[in-house]
């Protein structure tokens, strides 16, 4: 089916209703966060809703720099709608939202709207789930496009930094000629590109500097360089004076070394008074970590995945291997 007959679908949905909750997973990441800031901008200011935003994790402080229209809850006994319809972006499984999400959906009008494979069955109401889509993003702004031909700054800023942010600032294999429309249509609204990459690429700290440069030294390689792996503990934050946001895009780092196929980042978490593991991969070409990770109880993409397993770094790197072995003897 088309993307704009599932955008026409959804809007269709959402006129019906005048409350709206917009959730995206625990963790979210650029394309979860500028996914939801964009449907909420829109939503509010284009669509006249009432709309609050929920995750389990609070705002990443990376992308503070996005202005936030509504209210942004971390509990579900906070959200003040009585019977809103719920939208769920860049996640197709309900667990990915948060461990008291699954109880609050319950008997609520959804809508799934998600890129990566597989998901959205807990959809009540449409569920539109593309992996050939670059990022939610661009999902997003289909269903804003299919209203109108304009949209506001603040919605076009937002899709920006979704689009950018799982892309690999339109560097990745997913970067068709599609996203490139979308791209140039958002940056017509107008948007100004500049400041916005200033904002994502230039806020390093000192800090975080030197917390990457011991990172750097701490990588390992396995199978002749095609395995670069690095394990974070969970002590180290407080040493540098950093937090795990500051990891973000390190895992891609590692694949700039050459030989490198498989890319794995591993941070080490507590859990239910319990060591936990959270997992990245990052991979190009044929080499499919989502694959790796489903066995995992993970999921993503084909060439960027994660998951959380339950164990030390120790343990958790040893329930990998087998896997990684396979993939990289390929």
């Amino acid at each position: 089916m088309a993307a704009g007959i599932h955008a026409q679908q959804i809007l269709k949905r959402i006129r019906q209703h005048d409350e709206i909750v917009l959730t995206m997973h625990s963790n979210p990441d650029g394309d979860a966060i500028g996914s939801a800031l964009g449907m909420a901008w829109f939503l509010q200011e284009q669509l006249h809703k009432r709309v609050c935003i929920y995750n389990e994790s609070p705002f990443p402080k990376w992308l503070s720099f996005l202005a936030v229209p509504c209210a942004y809850y971390t509990d579900t006994a906070d959200i003040p709608f009585a019977d809103p319809l719920v939208i769920t972006l860049d996640a197709g499984e309900v667990h990915r939202f948060g461990e008291t999400f699954g109880a609050y959906l319950a008997g609520k009008k959804s809508i799934c709207i998600d890129h990566h494979l597989g998901g959205g069955d807990f959809a009540a109401e449409y569920a539109w789930v593309d992996p050939s889509m670059a990022a939610t993003g661009q999902m997003v702004a289909e269903i804003v496009y299919c209203h109108a031909e304009k949209t506001l700054e603040n919605v076009a800023k937002s899709l920006y930094v979704a689009l950018s942010c799982d892309t690999g600032n339109f560097t990745f294999g997913n970067t068709d000629s599609a996203c490139i429309r979308c791209l140039a249509r958002l940056v017509d609204t107008p948007i100004a590109v500049a400041p916005l990459r200033q904002a994502l690429d230039n806020t390093w700290t000192e800090q975080k500097m030197r917390f990457w440069g011991t990172l750097m030294g701490m990588v390992r390689f396995a199978f002749d360089g095609q395995l670069a792996s690095v394990g974070v503990p969970q002590g180290m934050y407080a040493e540098y004076g950093v937090t795990k946001e500051d990891l973000e895009g390190f895992v891609e780092h590692m694949r700039k070394v050459k030989t490198v196929r498989i890319a794995l980042l591993m941070r080490e978490e507590i859990k239910n008074n319990a060591p936990f593991v959270k997992v990245s991969m990052r991979s190009a070409g044929d080499d499919d970590v989502r694959g790796i990770l489903a066995r995992f109880g993970g999921g993503g993409h084909k060439n960027a995945a994660g998951a959380g397993i339950a164990g030390t770094l120790e343990t958790v790197y040893a329930m990998l291997y087998p896997a990684l072995a396979d993939a990289l003897r390929q």
